[in-house]
Order: C-alpha cells, then structure tokens, then sequence
C-alpha cells in the first residue's frame, strides 16, 4: 500500500562542515529574474537592433545615393572640361592664324615702304637685276655705269635713315655693247619707322 504525505514537510538543516545551517526551502525558491523580465528584455533587445538596422540600411542608401549623385556630376563635369579644352585649342589655333595674318600684313607693308625707298634711293643710270629681303636682310643685285652711280646709291640708302649697314659686298666691270658696265651687290638691313608704316 503506497502512502501519500500530504502534510507540510518539515524543515531539514544540514550542516555544511561545521558553518551555517543550509535549509531546503532556501534552495527551492526561485531566482530574482521572472520570465516576462527576460521576455521583455529580449523584446527591447530585438527591437533596438532593428531600429539600428533601419537606422543604418536608410544612412546606407542616403550615402549611395549621393554617391550616385555626385558620380555623374563628375561625368558632367569632365565632359564640359572636355568641352572647354576643345575651346581652348580652337582659340589657340585661331589667335595663331590671327598672328599669321598680322605678320603677313607687317611684312607686305614693310615690303612696299621698302621697295619705294629702293626706288627712290635709285640713281639716274643705275637699274636693279635682283632683291631678295628675308628677315629684314636685303641683298641687292644690279648694274650702273659707273662706280661713282654705285656709291651715290650707297649713300642714298645710308641718308634714308631706313637702312642700316649699308656694305658693298661685290663689284666687277664687264662690257657690254662697247660700254663698260659695273655690276654690284649690296647688303643691308631694312629698318621701318613706326610712323612711316602709318602712312603707306
């Protein structure tokens, strides 16, 4: 026959080597900690990361899109870099031709003024075979008859005042039909005046 104790059982103290008494009904009660502490506590743990997650995820996707924003900014601008690059070499181009044209001008402006004052330097009696100017350099090339003509069209470039080292580099008497006839080569360096350019 099993017997049931219903009743209340007593309290049984142990001695633990000698110190304090230890009894079972001390041990058998629960811990501090309930179960909806902890259920509520996980809760808020759960949604705090979630948050954070949501948190993070929209911070994300705000970077990538100015990310995104600022990439093709960058396209835009690189090309209109571009653009402007393309400008500046058009632009260069065209001052350059502009130069080329303002030197061609200077120099047929110079080329006029300096063959009228060839011209007018240019003895009775005395008559040109070549003219070659480069660079402000003449070289003349003709014949007179006489070398007093030759000398008199030396000192008419010199009193210009529009050439500069005026030398007679060659000379040589030849006949020609009977007449004695000095042919000549002269260098010298043409020198325009501001103000005379001006007037042609």
């Amino acid at each position: 026959m099993i017997k049931i104790n219903l009743l209340r059982p007593e309290k049984k103290e142990v001695a633990a080597g000698g110190g304090a008494a230890v009894s079972f009904a001390e041990e058998a009660k629960p811990s501090g900690l309930s179960i909806p502490a902890i259920v509520g506590a996980a809760v808020l743990t759960v949604v705090g990361i979630g948050l954070m997650y949501f948190l993070q995820a929209g911070e994300l996707a705000n970077q990538k899109r100015i990310f995104e924003e600022r990439t093709l900014r960058k396209a835009e601008l690189e090309k209109v870099l571009k653009e402007l690059a393309q400008i500046e070499r058009t632009k260069m181009e065209l001052d350059s031709k502009i130069k080329i044209i303002g030197d061609l001008k200077l120099k047929q402006k110079d080329a006029v003024l300096m063959m009228d004052k060839i011209s007018r330097a240019l003895p009775d009696w005395v008559w040109l075979s070549d003219l070659s100017y480069k660079g402000g350099a003449i070289g003349i090339s003709g014949k007179a008859l006489s070398n007093n003509l030759i000398a008199d069209l030396i000192n008419n470039l010199q009193n210009s005042n529009f050439f500069a080292n005026v030398q007679i580099s060659q000379t040589s008497r030849k006949k020609e039909a009977g007449i004695d006839i000095f042919e000549f080569r002269i260098t010298c360096q043409f020198v325009p005046r501001p103000e005379a350019k001006k007037a042609v």
